[in-house]
């Protein structure tokens, strides 16, 4: 697998989320759902039927929502 793209599970981990692989599924899937005007809207592509994530899309979303903390 390419080391720039996450599935739900890497991400999962690099978020340090615990749960079924539902319930973080459902999550994530409430991000992406989001408007993609909103800072927490999480970009996201399909291949097949499942989300992956792209690396440089996940640094962007943390710096994002890194900011809006402070």
């Amino acid at each position: 697998m390419n080391q720039d793209i996450l599935d739900i599970t890497q991400l999962a981990e690099r978020c340090k989320l615990s749960g079924t692989h539902d319930a973080i599924a459902k999550r994530f899937q409430r991000l992406r759902a989001l408007p993609k005007s909103s800072m927490r809207h999480l970009k996201a592509f399909k291949i097949g039927n499942q989300a992956r994530y792209r690396l440089a899309d996940i640094l962007e979303y943390e710096d994002r929502n890194a900011k809006r903390s402070r």
